[in-house]
């Protein structure tokens, strides 16, 4: 046979198949450490991520917590500072002043309120892959209301709650107040129409202060730039006109009460929830869960407690210690309590979104501390940290 016209041989061809196998196997070895370092270095970046968006969202709202206008809230409650005709704070929404008669989300004057999960007397408790639902509202220390626990989504086992209220940042100029109408009315500056309704479509929810007078309330109506003020829905009272807040001083602020609490979504999901209130004018009260990260598993408050928590004391506006939500001082007069909470040591764990290609090198799964709370994470093969944070709140450096 010509030269031309030869193949190869059998042996030939097992040669080159056993050579081009090998050659394969490399490739599909370098592409599965590549694949288990991407989705590693992926779940990080993620879970950094969400983290970073979970700490910005607690950190701005907690600094909030008590802003009632020029002064803040622990001020406006000092006993020199009220009488029987100026109140701290007035409020529609109770027909005795200070009664505690107010639908909870609307206790406007106190700032902020925390919930401890009851951790298992070991000291701590066991991440699930898919999060368990609270039992009930008992799960935690002191109890939330029914109302309030009635509106969460699906909260979870061993993470904490939070509830804050304040005045919205920015406010709309007053232009005018007259307690003597029926119903009071209320007018602000057109051109500061958008800070009462940015990121709120119907806004009912207000307050209106200024150094010397807060009050709080829910508007009858809201036409134009004039709000109406008079008894139905959430006002028990009107308005009584023994404040007296003065044009070019005084400015109208939307009322916030958020919940902070971690929830799981429908995907089973632990994910940082947002519950927000409001009022539309002339309506009832409503809530919305809003989702806002996807993948914290639990969170957690440790609170930080003026060194003076007596109601008949200044306080030195130094925190004396940090109590868990179910430890504040005194025990006997949580109001004057919590208003005497001037800092917040927040701790969050975060997974990341899909499970690791491989197994964990150590078979032995390493507790995580938040805030001094053991936490052992389930083997799902997901990446998690812990991340914590202190928060000052800037309207409580009362005396710094």
């Amino acid at each position: 046979m010509p030269a031309s016209q030869r193949g190869l041989s059998l042996i030939e061809i097992m040669v080159a198949l056993l050579i081009g196998s090998l050659l394969l196997l490399g490739l599909i070895q370098v592409f599965s450490a590549s694949r288990v370092s991407y989705q590693l270095s992926t779940g990080l970046a993620r879970s950094q991520e969400n983290a970073r968006f979970a700490m910005d969202f607690l950190q701005r709202d907690l600094r909030m917590a008590g802003h009632l206008g020029c002064v803040n809230d622990q001020a406006r409650f000092l006993p020199e500072n009220t009488s029987g005709t100026r109140l701290a704070l007035a409020s529609t929404f109770e027909t005795t002043p200070g009664a505690g008669t107010a639908n909870r989300a609307l206790r406007f004057d106190i700032g902020i309120e925390g919930y401890e999960y009851k951790v298992p007397t070991s000291g701590g408790f066991t991440l699930a892959a898919t999060p368990a639902t609270a039992p009930g509202r008992d799960a935690w220390a002191p109890a939330p209301d029914t109302d309030l626990f009635g509106r969460l989504n699906n909260p979870v086992v061993g993470s904490d709650i939070v509830v804050l209220r304040y005045f919205a940042p920015t406010g709309a100029q007053m232009e005018s107040f007259n307690p003597a109408a029926s119903p009071v009315t209320i007018s602000v500056t057109n051109t500061q129409l958008n800070r009462l309704t940015d990121g709120v479509a119907s806004p009912g929810l207000f307050g209106i202060s200024d150094c010397m007078n807060a009050a709080v309330f829910q508007a009858t109506s809201f036409a134009g730039n004039v709000l109406s003020v008079g008894v139905g829905n959430e006002n028990k009272v009107t308005l009584s006109g023994n404040e007296s807040f003065v044009r070019g001083q005084a400015r109208v602020y939307r009322a916030e009460s958020v919940v902070y609490y971690v929830g799981r979504n429908g995907n089973g999901t632990p994910s940082l929830y947002r519950l927000r209130f409001n009022a539309a004018p002339g309506a009832a009260l409503t809530s919305q869960n809003e989702e806002l990260v996807e993948g914290v598993e639990s969170l957690h408050f440790r609170y930080g407690q003026d060194s003076r928590t007596a109601s008949d004391t200044r306080p030195t506006g130094n925190v004396g210690s940090y109590q868990t939500a179910d430890a504040v001082q005194p025990a006997t007069d949580l109001v004057t309590a919590w208003r005497r909470v001037a800092a917040v040591e927040l701790g969050i764990v975060v997974r990341s979104t899909d499970s690791a290609a491989a197994q964990q090198r150590v078979a032995t799964v390493t507790q995580l501390s938040v805030l001094g709370v053991q936490i052992t994470p389930p083997d799902d093969r997901r990446y998690r940290a812990v991340y914590e944070d202190s928060v000052a709140f800037r309207n409580r450096l009362f005396g710094n």
